[in-house]
Parts: C-alpha cells; structure tokens; sequence
C-alpha cells in the first residue's frame, strides 16, 4: 500500500516538474554591484536571477551562470540560445535574427570620478586634457578614444574598477571612468567614504535590460511584466538599497 502512494505522489508531481521550463542566465560582468563573491553568490546578478524566480514561480526554473565577453559574444555569433543580463541595444546586435529587449531594470551610465579635493569638473570631455585616465582594459569610450590618440590624455587601463580605485587614491591617476552603479557600490564603503566623488557625467544615460534570442522570443511578456513587478518585491527592493541603487 506505501508503495502505491509512493507512486502515486510521483505520478502526480512529475508533471509539475516537466512543466517547469529551465532557463540560463548568463552574466559577463565580475565586477561589485553585480559580483561581490562569486563564491558566496552575492551580487547583483545571483540577486536579479532569484528576485526574477520569486516572480516568473515554478513554470521557470532560473540558473545563474557566468561568462566573459568574448565567449559571450562567441555563443551570440554561433547563434546559440542565450538570455543576457544588463545588456543594452547599443552594444549587441544581430540584423539577421533581431533580439528581443525587455523592459529596462534600472538606468546606468559611464561617469567619471576624481579625489574629493579636485576643484574642477569633467562635465565636458575636453576638460580631460593634460591628464591621466584610469580605465577598464579593453573597454571603448567615446570622445576620450580620440583624446588619446591626440596625446592629449594618457589612459592607464586597470582590469578591474577595485583597482582603478586604488591608483586614484594613490594619485596614480587624475580621474578614473566608471559606471555609476559600481561607483555608488564602492562609495559607501569605508575605505572610499568621502574621500571621491563624481566629477562629470558627459556621457548619457542607458538601460540595463535582458537580452533574449530569437529561441526565447515567446518568453519576453513574462520578463516583462516580472521585471514590471520588482520595484514591489521587498527582497529586490533591499538588495538595490544595499548597493546605494534605491534611487534608480
């Protein structure tokens, strides 16, 4: 007799478990908000993945996973199924098999910041002339690319914002490139409190949205109204404010 309900509370729960449409998501930032220790899984990106699973309910089964940009974009160009965090329109495209965007999850942008004792302002990319950069290896800014190739700026590229940071208290460098989010993240640590701030927000504003390919085309109006939901959701609402992200 156990063993006929034993089969029977199977039979019942597998369809449950069939119904359930896994899902990656994959990741290409390493850097603070969005991982703080890929070891403890903190982080913007294991935050959004489980705030997105509180959401979406068991039809969808989430996995975070992580992958540098090269290999990212090589699983896009190989036309593989991908769902991508935080990306943005302007830096993935496909003409032949457009991706679908879903709504935006906050607002982000490139800033620059100087030691707090710096009297002048970046509000303009020209008033960069005569100093040194701190940048983010292999990333492209616009305007300050061609700063650079005038020598009119020296860019010293770090390959993280952690380490950018250093070389700005050590006044290594005059002013570092970094994206607000991360900035607001840092700042309120100790060790930078009140010793930088920003200086220049030139460039504009852009949205941290989820890419999906052509395969997941069908799944964009259950991203959308769950992403519609977060700003209601206390554990995301508490993770944003944890990064100095309430605002946004």
């Amino acid at each position: 007799m156990a063993k006929k309900l034993l089969l029977l509370c199977c039979w019942l729960f597998l369809p449950q478990v069939l119904a359930a449409t896994q899902l990656t998501l994959y990741g290409y930032h390493s850097s603070p908000p969005f991982v703080i220790n890929a070891e403890a899984e903190t982080g913007l990106n294991y935050d959004l993945v489980r705030a997105l699973q509180q959401q979406l309910g068991e039809n969808y089964q989430l996995q975070y996973k992580f992958l540098p940009r090269p290999q990212l974009n090589a699983r896009l160009q190989a036309g593989e199924p991908t769902i991508v965090l935080w990306a943005n329109p302007a830096w993935f495209s496909n003409k032949v098999q457009p991706y679908s965007w879903t709504t935006e999850i906050f607002i982000d942008r490139d800033v620059f910041v100087s030691h707090s004792e710096f009297t002048g302002d970046l509000t303009e990319l020209n008033n960069l002339a005569g100093s040194t950069l701190g940048a983010i290896r292999g990333y492209s800014y616009p305007g300050v690319n061609e700063l650079v190739e005038q020598r009119r700026v020296t860019r010293l590229d770090a390959e993280s914002d952690k380490e950018n940071l250093a070389r700005l208290l050590e006044r290594n460098v005059d002013h570092v490139v970094i994206t607000r989010s991360s900035f607001l993240y840092y700042g309120r640590q100790q060790h930078y409190l009140g010793k930088l701030r920003i200086v220049g927000e030139p460039y504009p504003a852009y949205k941290r949205q989820l890419l999906l390919t052509q395969h997941y085309q069908n799944l964009l109006g259950a991203f959308d109204k769950a992403i519609n939901e977060l700003p209601k959701q206390e554990f995301w609402t508490a993770r944003l404010e944890l990064y100095g992200l309430k605002a946004q």
